[in-house]
């Protein structure tokens, strides 16, 4: 390996290792990305790390400032390979805390935010179950929001775009969030302005108020229509963009070529669909890479079309992604593995950009700070002892110097042109000592008759010294001729080493710099205590009077992440802040008490100049309810905690069959209903539309209920991922009303058919 190489390797390997450090227990290392991508291919990350909330976002952003290293977002992965050697920086998922869907409440406005970790499946289902339409089209798209934003996903005539009006945005560069416009987002055919940098929180979508039984029909059809012409399986749907409006669609060019079963070790073009390539269970990343390449060659060497490729392409070396059709995903805030090349690349100020405002092009390079100007008095000296000439001017002659003689060396003698001192200047002006020609001095000298003597008064402090008595020792050994100099100086007799008085003429001991080196204000004085004490107590006045002051009184309190959070109490915070001082508001105290909230996981209060308190709440996502002794319903998150006790039945969520414990708002339930929470979370998309509700028979026996009655038993609430499959794959084996139950508590299923 060559040097460069090794150096490389050995710098971006001591990167991550210290990222690592700044993560600390955040972090892991050398995750398999397999698992995160639809085609289950690719090697493993150097650092991984879920982000459970926004304070998680914000460490790796301050991490990032610190120590820059390539970085990959990771939504569902339906449009993403990763090459087998893996991905050399930080792959970052959302958690549970972008997951969470808002949906309004007919006749309200049909506006819904979704978290960026939302599959689009889920929030058309649960769109078209509120009686909303325009959504129905994201059933068949097997991705995120945050990643249907970043790549502008759509099908079956509709996209992003056309109903997105907002999304919240963390840009981990810089640690800011912000609610950016559609229009700034530079949304295109399968592509937009994001970067790596920009992490979807959430989007917001302008639907529209119709028929729910429509809706869910035209679901159905979307379903049967991708079952029927589209492949299961592990791919990540079409490979390759459509070219221009009327040059027909990528899989029929492809077809034009025959091309359908075509294989490269563990990956094919689909027999089904020829734009789709299928990888093998425990494939390689690098055979569908080939595939692509070989599809792409052929139509551009027969066809003249060039595809361009909708996957993004990570950890691949860029002539093999540029082969493939493919933008490379390094990961580095200036690339974009959107369509079109990257907004930089082609000189555009995105909106993006405005924003957030634009990142330094060069990593390599430190921000550039400049240094303030010097002070008029600073400029004043310099240029008092600089000529415009660029020489040394000479200071006024003072008596501790007159001992050495003013004669100015001769043309002759030193090759110097002496100073004209009868030449005309006003009061204040320096004369200019000539410039020493040292070409004279190059012969060897004898050694030093003395000591070199150094006169170091300049150097010391005032107590260290008493005034002129160094330039006195230096005058006496002067007149007493036992002062030599360096034997190199100009100044120095060639023959003798002494000093010679005429060209000693020339040194100048400018007492000045010493004497002048402050301004005189700043010059050590000795100050009363009354004087001081004096001042101390106006400064405490004016600091208290700043504190006190009305334009610093809290007047605009803005609060973020609003959903389920009790209003009264927010209300009540709201008032202990409004009127405070934003300097001295007790924001810790008003943080615990938000907190305090069973529905709010975590709050954030900051405040801003002159009159403003932000607080951003990140609440808690509700998954499913079951009903206690005393017939009232609970609310519970992932955790299995309660989040709120109703007198009603909250039926948007899904419901827990059977008597649970009376839990009061705040608690944490039993093992068993902690893990049907887990479990209302965990189904699949092809087990999810089924179900009418979960079940818990007992403190170890978890199951479900079927919406044609069969029931699942899963036995107890470990391995339930592993019990799952099973049940995904009797289920696609067997038409579900002619079974009558399905159990798999002990690993494998026994199924009872009617």
């Amino acid at each position: 390996m060559a040097a460069d190489d090794t150096d490389d390797y050995t710098r971006r390997t001591r990167a991550l290792d210290r990222l690592g450090i700044l993560l600390g227990a955040r972090v892991r290392r050398d995750v398999d990305l397999a698992p995160y991508t639809t085609y289950k291919v690719g090697g493993p990350a150097s650092l991984f790390v879920t982000a459970r909330n926004i304070d998680d976002l914000h460490a790796v952003s301050s991490a990032l400032r610190e120590q820059r290293v390539p970085l990959l977002v990771i939504g569902r992965g339906s449009n993403l390979l990763v090459s087998d050697d893996g991905f050399e920086g930080l792959a970052l998922v959302l958690g549970e805390f972008a997951e969470e869907i808002v949906l309004p409440q007919a006749p309200a406005v049909p506006r819904v935010v979704a978290g960026g970790a939302v599959p689009l499946p889920v929030l058309a289902r649960q769109c078209a179950a509120r009686g909303l339409t325009g959504f129905e089209w994201g059933v068949g798209v097997p991705g995120s929001v945050g990643g249907a934003v970043r790549m502008n996903a759509g099908g079956h005539g509709s996209d992003i775009a056309s109903s997105i009006e907002v999304a919240k945005i963390f840009h981990l560069g810089k640690g800011i969030v912000a609610n950016v416009k559609a229009s700034d987002l530079g949304l295109r055919f399968r592509g937009s302005d994001l970067g790596p940098e920009h992490v979807v929180l959430s989007a917001t979508f302008a639907l529209s108020w119709g028929d729910k039984t429509a809706s869910e029909a035209e679901m159905a059809e979307i379903v049967r229509w991708r079952r029927e012409h589209q492949p299961g399986g592990q791919n990540a749907g079409s490979v390759f963009v459509n070219p221009e409006p009327g040059g027909g669609s990528s899989g029929a060019i492809i077809d034009r070529l025959g091309l359908r079963g075509f294989r490269i070790g563990s990956a094919e073009v689909s027999p089904k669909h020829a734009n789709f390539i299928q990888c093998d269970p425990d494939g390689s990343a690098d055979d569908v890479v080939a595939v692509m390449t070989h599809v792409r060659n052929r139509v551009r060497d027969e066809l003249d079309i060039d595809l361009r490729s909708e996957v993004r392409l990570v950890g691949f070396a860029p002539q093999v992604a540029e082969a493939a059709g493919a933008a490379r995903d390094d990961g580095r805030a200036s690339s974009r593995a959107t369509n079109g090349g990257a907004p930089e690349a082609r000189g555009v100020t995105t909106g993006l950009d405005r924003v957030f405002g634009p990142l330094a092009g060069d990593e390599t390079l430190s921000v550039v700070t400049i240094a303030p100007p010097l002070p008029d008095d600073a400029v004043a000296e310099l240029a008092e002892l600089f000529a415009p000439t660029g020489e040394i001017a000479r200071p006024t002659s003072t008596k501790s110097s007159s001992a050495v003689p003013d004669s100015t060396p001769t043309s002759e003698s030193s090759g110097v042109t002496p100073s004209d001192s009868s030449s005309s200047a006003t009061p204040g002006d320096t004369p200019v000592a000539p410039v020493v020609d040292i070409s004279a001095a190059v012969s060897t000298p004898s050694a030093p008759r003395g000591p070199v003597v150094i006169d170091d008064t300049a150097l010391r402090l005032p107590h260290e010294r008493t005034e002129g008595s160094a330039a006195i020792a230096v005058d006496d050994e002067l007149r007493s001729g036992s002062v030599t100099i360096d034997p190199t100086s100009p100044f120095a007799d060639p023959r003798t080493g002494v000093v010679d008085d005429d060209s000693l003429a020339a040194v100048i001991v400018d007492d000045r710099l010493t004497r002048r080196r402050l301004p005189r204000w700043l010059r050590l004085r000795r100050v009363s205590p009354l004087v001081a004490l004096g001042i101390f107590i106006v400064l405490l006045s004016l600091t208290l009077v700043v504190l006190a002051s009305p334009i610093f009184a809290v007047r605009r309190i803005e609060v973020t992440g609003l959903t389920y959070t009790d209003a009264v109490l927010l209300e009540s915070v709201k008032e202990s802040l409004n009127g405070a001082s934003v300097f001295t508001a007790d924001l810790d105290s008003a943080k615990r008490r938000l907190e305090g909230d069973p529905w709010v996981r975590s709050a954030r209060l900051a405040w801003y100049l002159p009159d403003r308190v932000v607080i951003e709440i990140d609440e808690r996502t509700p998954v499913a309810w079951f009903v206690g002794v005393d017939n009232r319903s609970r609310v519970l998150d992932r955790e299995g905690r309660v989040l709120q006790v109703l007198e009603g039945q909250p039926t948007q969520f899904l419901k827990i069959e059977g008597v649970g414990p009376n839990l009061a708002a705040g608690t944490v339930t039993t093992p068993v209903y902690t893990g049907a929470a887990q479990l209302a979370t965990s189904l699949p998309p092809e087990i999810a539309q089924r179900v009418k509700h979960l079940n818990v028979d007992g403190p170890e026996q978890l199951g479900m209920t079927l919406k044609t009655g069969t029931v699942v038993k899963l036995g107890a609430p470990v391995d339930l991922r592993y019990k799952l499959v099973i049940v995904a794959t009797v289920l696609a084996q067997q038409d579900p009303k002619f079974i009558v139950s399905i159990d798999v508590s002990s690993g494998q299923a026994v199924v009872q058919n009617a």
